[in-house]
């Protein structure tokens, strides 16, 4: 079952560079450069569901892929656009 991250106070809970999205819609972004780096109850793990943002654009839902301590691995969730093979 997945859980879902909720903000608190962040419009977003990752920050991520926009380009480094890979072709798969895939980015790794670190806990410790967020919004939520002092927030000890932020915790996401595979499957779970965040808000990803870069401070230029509108902010975007993403899927946890991969945990590996202060890096988390995600695939965003845009409406209307497919991955492309890479």
């Amino acid at each position: 079952m997945s859980r879902s991250i909720v903000t608190v106070s962040a419009p977003y809970d990752l920050w991520y560079d926009a380009t480094t999205v890979d072709g798969h819609l895939g980015v790794t972004c670190w806990i410790s450069h967020g919004p939520r780096a002092e927030d000890p109850r932020f915790d996401p793990q595979p499957g779970d569901v965040v808000v990803v943002g870069d401070d230029e654009e509108e902010p975007l839902s993403a899927r946890v892929v991969n945990r590996d301590g202060d890096r988390v691995t995600v695939h965003l969730a845009i409406a209307g656009v497919s991955a492309v093979a890479s």
